[in-house]
């Protein structure tokens, strides 16, 4: 318990989260008053402007997953501290990941509403608050194996802008092994979230308990 506290103050102080937070959101609300005013001149949107915005704005939360859990190997070695105080590396990791989490959960939910209740789909705001939060620690896992900020973010980024969307473009068939599908189609891609999230939690917990601090 005083391990997940200490994680919550930490994450809950850290400027640089706060900061991509309220980027985050703000660019959510104005890409979805973008969207709103597209459907409403005639453009086509298709059936997903509740979560249109949101496969743009996911690269927040990649972002704050990175930077949550990049911060303590960052100049001054904050990670040695931890452990001196933690030194049980499995407890911790799953402190971390619990405690993102938790931050994470407000925030997904505040940006999956602005999307869904502006054009009257509530129903999906359960669902795009589970894939942003579930992204976000996926994120953060990443971030623990490669434990540099920028590489990673250029990973995610790729991978979730560049590389799916053309894997998806040349066919349908792989978009349901692609833990980004379910930003436009939860129903079709929330398993692939699901696994790849565990998979990337399971090997950055080995790859704490193995390596040096």
């Amino acid at each position: 318990m005083n391990t997940a506290r200490a994680e919550l103050r930490k994450l809950l102080t850290l400027p640089s989260l706060r900061l991509t937070a309220l980027l985050t959101w703000t660019a959510n609300l104005l890409l979805t008053y973008a969207y709103a005013a597209a459907e409403s001149g005639g453009e086509p949107i298709g059936d997903n402007a509740a979560l249109a915005p949101l496969g743009y704005t996911q690269a927040g939360f990649l972002v704050l997953g990175v930077l949550a859990a990049t911060s303590e190997y960052q100049a001054g070695g904050q990670i040695r501290t931890t452990l001196v105080a933690m030194p049980r590396r499995l407890p911790l990791q799953v402190a971390k990941a619990l405690t993102l989490a938790l931050v994470t959960v407000p925030l997904a939910a505040a940006t999956a509403a602005t999307s869904a209740l502006t054009v009257g789909e509530p129903a999906r705001i359960p669902a795009a608050t589970a894939y942003l939060t579930l992204s976000t620690v996926l994120a953060a896992s990443v971030a623990g194996l490669v434990r540099r900020a920028e590489p990673a973010v250029l990973l995610l980024l790729v991978a979730y802008l560049v590389v799916g969307p053309l894997l998806r473009a040349r066919s349908d068939a792989v978009a349901v092994y692609l833990p980004d599908t379910a930003a436009l189609d939860p129903s079709l891609g929330a398993v692939a979230t699901v696994v790849w999230t565990l998979c990337a939690l399971t090997l950055a917990a080995l790859a704490f308990q193995r390596r040096d601090a």
